[in-house]
């Protein structure tokens, strides 16, 4: 079984001369880029992951760069960090036709330059998230349109339910999907992959404890969708608030989790303090939360919290296929706690909120964080995403949609 990811068709040799394809290990990049090479769209592979070909890049990584065709792919890039700055002197080249994609486990080319990014105005990114349903349903196209659809409403329509327990354990890593792998098999996976990610040296020179990775990264995967605050996380796991906030930074830039910040705080006060948290895939989590307490991934409440990363984790790769910017939120207003789980927003001021419910029913009382936030923000669309097969009308411009319809 082969999966058709999105991302495929948008990583030809082009401009600008880079394009950069990050994601967690395992996500599929490699595939990708074999794929893309095997096709003839690309010239050349090479991984930075081969120990030969990582000592001769190191060791004279100009030279290197010289000898390779003029579109190549160049996997686990970020195992050297003076690469994005090499590439940068290559296709600054007044005649220089040279194309380059980059490939990484972790997040590449920010921090030469005193932290500022060597190919700015030089570069594309893309995310290479786990496999969505679209994927996995053959559906790869609607990918690129998710946005636009859910902007105009011309994603409302009926569609198949969904078994919520059986979506969050499966979460979207090929290797379970495509093994068609047990709850028990995929606890056994996650376990073996998580300690491999910690422990794996993805980032060159970078230096931490596997085992407090682990502990920080257990406790925000047992409070998915919760609003952080590092300083009760610290003090539930027994480390410093800022051993705690460092920690996040590795599982973040491992692409294991990812951060919404509040619509509703103003952008020059937004930092990852106070954001809503989510797992990158649903599996690690639902493992995660097995292994502290069997009985606990039974409940409708912790049920709920891992739907509603699974259906982010729908939405959230798609932004970077629309055609204006996008920008993803939770909204919680503080006087009165008023909430919406996700929200998005275009360049153009233009909202569109998301309420998550794991219910195969759906009333009106569910749509009462949109209501809110409408009355707030320039809402043209509201939707309470549930598990169920109908698409309803609740009001103007808001509907209750089966959360299949994403797909």
């Amino acid at each position: 079984m082969e999966i058709t990811r999105a991302l495929t068709s948008h990583l030809a040799p082009n401009l600008p001369p880079v394009s950069i394809l990050e994601g967690p290990r395992m996500s599929g990049k490699t595939f990708i880029a074999r794929k893309l090479v095997d096709e003839g769209v690309w010239e050349r592979y090479e991984s930075l992951a081969d120990p030969l070909t990582l000592e001769l890049a190191r060791n004279d990584l100009p030279g290197w760069l010289e000898s390779l065709p003029a579109t190549t792919i160049i996997d686990e890039a970020q195992l050297i960090s003076e690469l994005p700055l090499a590439i940068k002197s290559i296709v600054d080249e007044p005649s220089s036709i040279r194309r380059y994609l980059l490939t990484g486990s972790a997040r590449l080319g920010r921090d030469s330059l005193g932290g500022s990014d060597p190919l700015t105005g030089r570069v594309r990114r893309w995310q290479l998230a786990p496999v969505t349903l679209a994927e996995s349903e053959d559906h790869a196209n609607a990918m690129d349109t998710l946005v636009t659809r859910l902007f105009d409403e011309s994603i409302v329509a009926d569609a198949h339910a969904l078994d919520v327990a059986v979506v969050v354990n499966r979460g979207g890593f090929p290797i379970v999907l495509i093994g068609s792998l047990s709850p028990a098999e995929t606890d056994i996976w996650v376990r073996d992959t998580t300690l491999g990610l910690l422990t794996d040296s993805v980032l060159p020179d970078e230096r931490f404890d596997a085992g407090i990775a682990l502990r920080v990264l257990d406790a925000v995967m047992r409070d998915s969708a919760g609003i952080l605050n590092i300083a009760a996380l610290g003090q539930r796991i027994g480390l410093d608030p800022r051993t705690v906030d460092r920690y996040l930074d590795v599982l973040e830039r491992r692409f294991l989790l990812h951060f919404l910040p509040n619509f509703a705080t103003s952008a020059a006060r937004q930092t990852r303090a106070r954001s809503k948290i989510h797992p990158v895939d649903t599996a690690f989590a639902s493992a995660s939360i097995r292994r502290a307490s069997p009985e606990a991934f039974s409940s409708p409440v912790t049920l709920g919290h891992l739907f509603e990363s699974w259906v982010v984790n729908q939405v959230i790769p798609c932004l970077q296929f629309a055609a204006t910017g996008v920008h993803a939120y939770f909204w919680r207003r503080p006087k009165d706690h008023a909430e919406v789980d996700l929200v998005l927003a275009d360049d153009a001021g233009r909202i569109v909120g998301i309420e998550v419910k794991s219910s195969t029913q759906v009333g009106l009382k569910d749509a009462a964080g949109l209501r809110e936030l409408g009355k707030a923000h320039n809402l043209v669309a509201g939707y309470v995403v549930y598990s169920g097969s109908k698409a309803i009308r609740l009001a103007d411009h808001c509907w209750a949609l089966p959360a299949a319809a994403l797909a």
